[in-house]
């Protein structure tokens, strides 16, 4: 076990030393607030962070936010700014930001001067935990890593079509059912299966598992992760609280 990893041991699982990159955060429980640990610490690592995403989010506070067609066509200029936010549209009625296509954000990779793309590529609306639906997550092709956020605050309560977004597909993978404690080996599942957490995750993509909001975490030994870790299911697990600091406090790898 390895408490209150440095920077660059999560930079390193990441692969955040080969730029430029796409980094892609789905899943549930906390994906904007670690869009926003993720651009934080990139930002105070030198480097030039866009925040954006491929569905809709809540607009970012502190941040120089941009609305653009194509994202492509901004001045050189501006991909100088240490972190910027960039979105299409404002969506009043919902009171969110609309992203762009995956393959814009490809693109982006090759033509723009920015160091890291940060992108929510997944909705849960509020839930701790979903399962994806036919059409998610959203994740650009040349994404180099994908985390998957899970609200870690949930093991150990009883779960249900009121607090799991896409319950009859989260049911399907995990096998719970409503009114069942959730536990850790449903979160296996979850992790493991091919339409759960990293679906459509690029080939050759690092796999993080972010369990966040959870303490007390030194109850779960290493031996619990070792099997999605030997298996290759995920590069790294990553646990503790990305609005907290440190932001992580424990980290498992193979």
């Amino acid at each position: 076990m390895e408490n209150i990893p440095q920077a660059d041991t999560l930079f390193c699982d990441s692969g955040a030393f080969a730029g430029p990159l796409i980094i892609s955060v789905v899943g549930a429980g906390g994906k904007t607030s670690t869009l926003f640990w993720l651009a934080q610490l990139f930002q105070q690592a030198g480097r030039r962070v866009l925040l954006t995403t491929t569905t809709h989010m809540f607009l970012p506070e502190r941040c120089p936010t941009l609305l653009c067609r194509d994202p492509r066509q901004l001045p050189a200029a501006l991909w100088n700014t240490p972190r910027l936010a960039c979105f299409s549209a404002w969506l009043a009625d919902v009171g969110k930001v609309r992203g762009f296509p995956p393959a814009v954000l490809d693109a982006l990779l090759e033509e723009a001067d920015v160091d890291v793309v940060l992108v929510e590529a997944d909705g849960a609306h509020g839930f701790a935990l979903k399962a994806p639906n036919e059409h998610e997550p959203c994740i650009p092709y040349r994404s180099s890593c994908v985390i998957a956020v899970t609200g870690g605050q949930m093991l150990g309560h009883n779960v249900g079509p009121e607090n799991v977004h896409r319950w009859p597909l989260f049911s399907r993978i995990t096998g719970a059912t409503p009114g069942v404690a959730l536990d850790l080996a449903m979160l296996h599942r979850l992790i493991q299966h091919p339409q759960g957490a990293f679906k459509n995750a690029p080939a050759g993509a690092r796999c993080i598992w972010l369990l966040n909001q959870i303490s007390q975490n030194e109850n779960l030994p290493d031996s619990a992760f070792q099997p999605l870790l030997a298996q290759g299911d995920v590069d790294a697990v990553w646990m503790g609280a990305v609005q907290e600091n440190p932001a992580i406090t424990r980290r498992v790898v193979r």
